[in-house]
């Protein structure tokens, strides 16, 4: 059997590097440094604050990904299918089912859609952030499948974990490892570090019938709304922290489930990232 080669994400490169954004590389941020790494085939070595170890780890991540990229072919298959999926696509009659906002210019039709609290710009041969910084091709991916199920029923009200959704089985552990779980070790012993992350992703902590230490409603994209739940761990009492997140029971009429796991990821990685400047470093 081959041996099992790592994929780098930008969260791996981000929980190594030191998070002072000093600037020695070059860059202005830890983030832009790791993104052009991992996006542009940057040298690692341009910081000069790695672990050895760390170095040594990244450096052979990026050989075995090839061409010194986190982007393998089997990414661009994904984006060039799922662009197959909406090259028929009315995005006039899409829009508002999404919650997406109708763009109309000399190129054509677009959709402009919030997705984590960024504006990304989605037509039908690419996607790009209305802030012109940095972005993941994966999220090309997740956003082009979010236009291709073009939304269902109207959001009911009525909250379900992951386990209760048709063919959430298999996914659903990793779920709990990419999401949850990275959340609630994130945040341990810092409630007050998760709500300030949270206010990044303008999410609301109206009062909820609930015992965790923070309840959140927040919506990484238009019509997906997670409510989330945390309970902070105590090493008295030999309690862990958890995270339990909820769904509106319409949530795969908006998106497919190995989607809507990735994009629980992506909540993790956007909330880690919201603590970075203020958290205890890697």
């Amino acid at each position: 059997m081959a041996e099992k080669k790592t994929l780098l994400k930008i969260l791996d490169l981000l929980k190594k590097l030191p998070r002072t954004n000093c600037g020695a590389c070059g860059y202005a941020t830890c983030m832009a440094f790791a993104m052009q790494v991992l996006r542009e085939g940057e040298n690692p070595a341009k910081c000069p604050y790695w672990k050895p170890e760390d170095l040594v780890f990244v450096k052979q991540a990026l050989r075995d990904q090839g061409a010194e990229t986190a982007f393998p072919d089997h990414l661009f298959s994904a984006r060039k299918f799922v662009q197959g999926k909406i090259k028929d696509c009315d995005f006039a009659r899409v829009a508002d089912k999404i919650g997406a906002r109708l763009l109309e210019d000399e190129s054509g039709q677009a959709l402009e859609i919030n997705l984590l609290g960024r504006l990304y710009r989605v037509d039908k041969k690419q996607v790009e952030p209305l802030d012109q910084g940095e972005h993941d091709l994966w999220e090309h991916v997740l956003l082009y499948n979010y236009v291709a199920e073009a939304g269902g029923r109207p959001l009911s009200g009525n909250w379900v974990p992951m386990e209760s959704l048709p063919g959430s089985l298999a996914k659903r552990k990793a779920f709990f490892a990419g999401c949850e779980e990275k959340i609630a070790s994130s945040f341990n012993g810092r409630p007050q570090a998760l709500v300030a992350a949270l206010r990044f992703l303008k999410a609301d902590f109206s009062a909820f019938d609930s015992n965790a230490e923070v309840v959140a409603l927040f919506y990484p994209l238009p019509r997906i709304p997670f409510r989330l739940f945390f309970w902070d761990g105590d090493q008295v009492e030999g309690f862990t922290p958890q995270v339990k997140i909820l769904f509106d029971e319409t949530v795969l009429d908006y998106l497919d489930i190995e989607s809507l796991v990735f994009l629980g990821q992506k909540c993790a990685e956007k909330l880690i990232v919201a603590d970075a400047p203020i958290g205890s470093g890697p």
